[in-house]
Order: structure tokens, then C-alpha cells, then sequence
């Protein structure tokens, strides 16, 4: 029996937890695969093995699992990857393909336009954007958010995008704002390429609420549910479906465990 299931990061903020498991339920209902469960990677329960376990017990046999995360970095790599070998030793017999994160999808930038407009952006505006990534110690997820800030430049038409990063990259969210409090546009806006509330946002709140300047910071809200990511999240499951069935090639699941 084929089961699918769907890592998300974790978060101390149970509503951002809450927040992964429905826009993942809301996904689940667009795919025809009969034992579908999520877990968390940390901070937050379920855990992989927990998740695991839950499939193994409704008869799985073939299990997809997939990376709710935005982009390849270390958790995509190595911390989900080394969990779900402790989780399996218990399953010899399960036949596991580990699928991609998001990645670089222009089906995102419609979101990231959205999430604009939500804040009075219109197209032609004189306005800069920061957008804020979660940050990593690896250079290629750093490579593909620059180039994310790039494409969504040209996509959104903007005068300016600059990139910043919460924690292990540089510019800092801090760095980012003191270089947007400069600008000579009408207003900036804060853009968080973010999926799901949480920690991180509450200090992004609290860091543009205490900024002294005389041009309008707007913080924008973090991706949430919308259809377009939930095409995404449909795509990577079925292309790790088709690649376990040897129908796809390889790149489209990170790793296989038999």
C-alpha cells in the first residue's frame, strides 16, 4: 500500500504548527494515495519516527516522504535525512523515497505578489522590497535565494529587492533594515519568505515596531496556504511517486532508503 508522509519543520508557536497541518490536509484531499500523515522534524509532535510508525501501522509498504520546506539546505539534507534512518531501522522491509522541498518556483512569486498587494503595493509603485529568508550555513540554499530575489524583481517589476537572512547568512535582518531605512523610495516593504507564523515573525513584528525612520515600513505577511503552493506540494509528491516507480528520473527525490 502506498503512503505518503509530510515533514514540516516545527515551531514553539503551536499556530504556526496548526497552520502546516491544515494547509497539508487541504493538499491531501487534490492527491489519490490512501494513507497520507504528517510530523515534524523538531520542536513539535509528531515526531519522524512517530509519523513513520503511524504509516508502517495502516499497512504502508511503499512510503513517499516529503520535505515541507522551502528551499534544499541543511534540514532538507541532513537532519531530516539522519531522523528518518533512525526511524526505519525498526522497518527493513518499507520501501522509502525522500522528495524535494519547493524550490525555485515561479508559481511562488504569484504568492509573494499577493502578499504585496495585501499591503497596498501596486505595480508601478515607488517602493523597495526586503525580503527576509529563514538563512542557512549552506551556500547553494543561499545561491537559490538570491536568485529567488532576482527572478521576483523582474516577475513583480520592482525597482528593488534585497535579500536578508534571520539567522546564519548575511545581510541579517538587521543589516537589511538599517540599509532599507536609507532609500529614497515611498515605502518598504517587508517581505518574509516564510511558510507558516511562528518565533521568527514575532521578532520581525517587534524589529520593524521599533524602527526610527520617516519611511513607512510594511511588514507583509508569510506565505500561509494559498492553491499555488499547494499545486507545489502536489507536484513534488506525484514526481516522487513517479521516481519510486522508476518512471521519473532521479532528480526528483533527494534520496531513496531500501
Amino acid at each position: 500500500m502506498q503512503g505518503v508522509l509530510y515533514i514540516g519543520h516545527g515551531s514553539r508557536v503551536q499556530e504556526g504548527n496548526r497552520q502546516f497541518e491544515n494547509f497539508v490536509k487541504d493538499t491531501m484531499s487534490m492527491i489519490d494515495i490512501p494513507v497520507q500523515e504528517t510530523c515534524f522534524l523538531e520542536l513539535a509532535d509528531p515526531g519522524i519516527s512517530e509519523g513513520v510508525r503511524r504509516c508502517k501501522e495502516k499497512g504502508v509498504t511503499k512510503l513517499l516522504v516529503i520535505p515541507v520546506l522551502l528551499l534544499t539546505a541543511g534540514h532538507a539534507k541532513q537532519d531530516i535525512p539522519e531522523e528518518l534512518r533512525k526511524a526505519l531501522v525498526p522497518y527493513p522491509e518499507l520501501e522509502v523515497s525522500y522528495g524535494r522541498p519547493f524550490g525555485i518556483e515561479e508559481k511562488i512569486f504569484n504568492v509573494l505578489e499577493e502578499r504585496l498587494r495585501r499591503e497596498g503595493w501596486k505595480p508601478g509603485d515607488e517602493a523597495d522590497v526586503l525580503l527576509v529568508g529563514r538563512g542557512s550555513s549552506d551556500p547553494e540554499a543561499i545561491e537559490d535565494f538570491h536568485t529567488i530575489c532576482h527572478k521576483f524583481k523582474e516577475f513583480a517589476g520592482l525597482s528593488r529587492v534585497k535579500a536578508s537572512f534571520l539567522a546564519a547568512a548575511s545581510p541579517s535582518f538587521p543589516e537589511g533594515l538599517e540599509v532599507m531605512k536609507k532609500t529614497e523610495a515611498k515605502t518598504v516593504y517587508v517581505l518574509p519568505y516564510l511558510l507558516f507564523t511562528g518565533v521568527l515573525i514575532q521578532e520581525m513584528e517587534e524589529a520593524i515596531s521599533s524602527l526610527e525612520t520617516n519611511v513607512p515600513f510594511r511588514l507583509c505577511s508569510f506565505l500561509g496556504y494559498d492553491h499555488e503552493l499547494a499545486d507545489i506540494l502536489k507536484e513534488r509528491v506525484l514526481e516522487c511517486k513517479k521516481a519510486q516507480e522508476g518512471k521519473l528520473e532521479s532528480h526528483a527525490v533527494i534520496a531513496s532508503f531500501t
